[in-house]
């Protein structure tokens, strides 16, 4: 598999606008030239909504397929980076990606926690609402990763998969179980995942809580 990194990028918080309505976001990201300097806490010098930093999500990536698919989906121009990730990676799908993945990626080791959530700011800043329930419908999310052992790393790096721990955790698969909230068998499989997010598993054991009282009764 030839993954790499194509473009390595980071941003700060800003007020941004749409319909009226105010939203803080990271989302407008600058391309970094060179070597870059990658911490427990992400890339050097980008910043994460949300308030409280959660090492689970380091590192956002999406594939270049992704920005073909949605070129040729709505005929236009999305340049690369354009979705607010810090690692833009040619070669790889989301589908080739599991939850646990060990990349080497410069001096950098990091490791796959979860698909990437879709919200509304990536549709409000193409100008397509449609995008937030296509994003979910194709499961062309995009994945978060945390940082094992800070390094370096630069745009022409390998993304290197060093250990597949979970071959049966593909990203698709895992963002498909989330929005299935019968499926309690799994749900009970994806809480006791080590690798997944720890938030992501408080939310599958939630809903595994049936498929246990069932196994109990037994």
């Amino acid at each position: 598999m030839d993954w790499r990194i194509e473009l390595v990028q980071a941003g700060q918080l800003e007020q941004h606008e749409y319909k009226g309505k105010a939203w803080e976001t990271a989302i407008y990201k600058r391309a970094l030239a060179g070597p870059v300097q990658v911490t427990p806490l992400g890339i050097a010098g980008d910043q994460h909504t949300g308030g409280t930093f959660d090492p689970d999500r380091a590192v956002c990536v999406h594939p270049v397929a992704t920005y073909e698919y949605w070129r040729a989906y709505f005929r236009r121009d999305i340049p690369l980076g354009f979705f607010g990730e810090n690692l833009t990676v040619s070669g790889l799908l989301d589908e080739q990606v599991c939850v646990g993945d060990i990349v080497r990626c410069g001096s950098a080791l990091l490791q796959v926690t979860q698909p990437r959530t879709p919200c509304h700011k990536p549709a409000d800043k193409l100008g397509e609402p449609a995008l937030l329930k296509l994003t979910l419908q194709t499961g062309k999310l995009g994945f978060l990763l945390r940082v094992l052992e800070p390094g370096t790393l630069q745009a022409g790096d390998a993304f290197e998969l060093i250990e597949r721990p979970h071959p049966t955790a593909n990203l698709v698969f895992v963002n498909r179980i989330r929005y299935q909230p019968d499926n309690h068998a799994a749900a009970a499989e994806l809480a006791a995942l080590d690798a997944l997010a720890y938030l992501w598993q408080l939310h599958f054991a939630a809903r595994s809580a049936p498929h246990e009282e069932a196994i109990a009764a037994y």
